[in-house]
Parts: structure tokens; C-alpha cells; sequence
């Protein structure tokens, strides 16, 4: 899962990935500081970054769970900024398969959680933890609908 964390737009952002396995155990976690960026290149950013950490864990096949529609449309109809184009390029082609998932905010709190830690961290500074960190209390459940009230 990615998340970002947002201070105004643009502003000061925080990426946050929770890396879980088929059985969704806590494999990992991370927290990354972005600087001051506009959300939607965060958000890609946030996706990007995750994809390379999971590669130094030599994973070849990934499930990205993002609350953004905008960045997972854009991924899957490889419609992205040019300048990310190469980025995306390189760490895509270590992957045998890439399957991107829309979840709603509220389903995402953990990703939340660890985006709050990045914000506060100087830019391109990153957190990571391997296993799950004490302080993610409670971790999302598969197969369980979260809901959205207004």
C-alpha cells in the first residue's frame, strides 16, 4: 500500500508504504520524506518509491493499493509526466507482474500513518522497518469492507 500525506498543495508531503504479503502479514514498513511537491507527483512518487524498496527485497510480482484513482489510472494506461517516464521504465521492467488496486481512504490507515511520520522527515530522507513497527497498532484486515460516511 502507498499513501501520501499532504501539508496544503503543494506543500510539504510525506510518502508512506506498508509492505504485506499474500497473507497479509506486515513484511515491512516505510516512511519517506518528499519536500514540498504539488499530490498527484507525490502520490506517483509515493508508488515509484515503494516499487524500489520491495525490489531490494527481490519480489517480482506486486499488488499496489493506492486511494488515488488519478495515479492508478494513470499507471495502468502508462499516461504519466514525462519526467517520471524513465524512473517508472527501470524499476517496471524488474517486475514480472504489476497489478494496481484502488482502495478508499479509510481502508489505507496504516499507509496513513506512516505517510505522518514522513512528513516530518527532511527531503529524500526515509524511515524503514522491517516487519511490522510497534507503533502501526492495528493494520488493515483482508476481506473486510471498510465504509465511507458523510
Amino acid at each position: 500500500m502507498a499513501w501520501l500525506v499532504a501539508r496544503g498543495n503543494p506543500g510539504v508531503v510525506g510518502a508512506g508504504v506498508v509492505a504485506r504479503d499474500h497473507e497479509a502479514s506486515v513484511l515491512g514498513a516505510m516512511s519517506v520524506g518528499l519536500g514540498v511537491m504539488k499530490n498527484y507527483i507525490a502520490e506517483i512518487s509515493g508508488i515509484i518509491i515503494g516499487m524500489e524498496w520491495a525490489l531490494q527485497w527481490g519480489y517480482t510480482k506486486v499488488c499496489i493499493c493506492s486511494d488515488s484513482l488519478s495515479a492508478v489510472q494513470d499507471f495502468t494506461t502508462s499516461n504519466l509526466p514525462w519526467f517520471v517516464r524513465q524512473r517508472w521504465r527501470e524499476v517496471s521492467s524488474n517486475y514480472e507482474v504489476i497489478r494496481f488496486d484502488h482502495t478508499c481512504r479509510e481502508a489505507n490507515y496504516s499507509a496513513d500513518k506512516m505517510a505522518k511520520r514522513g512528513c516530518i522527515l527532511p527531503n529524500e530522507e526515509g524511515r524503514h522497518y522491517l516487519g511490522r513497527p510497534d507503533f502501526l497498532n492495528s493494520i488493515e484486515l483482508p476481506n473486510v469492507s471498510y465504509f465511507r460516511f458523510k
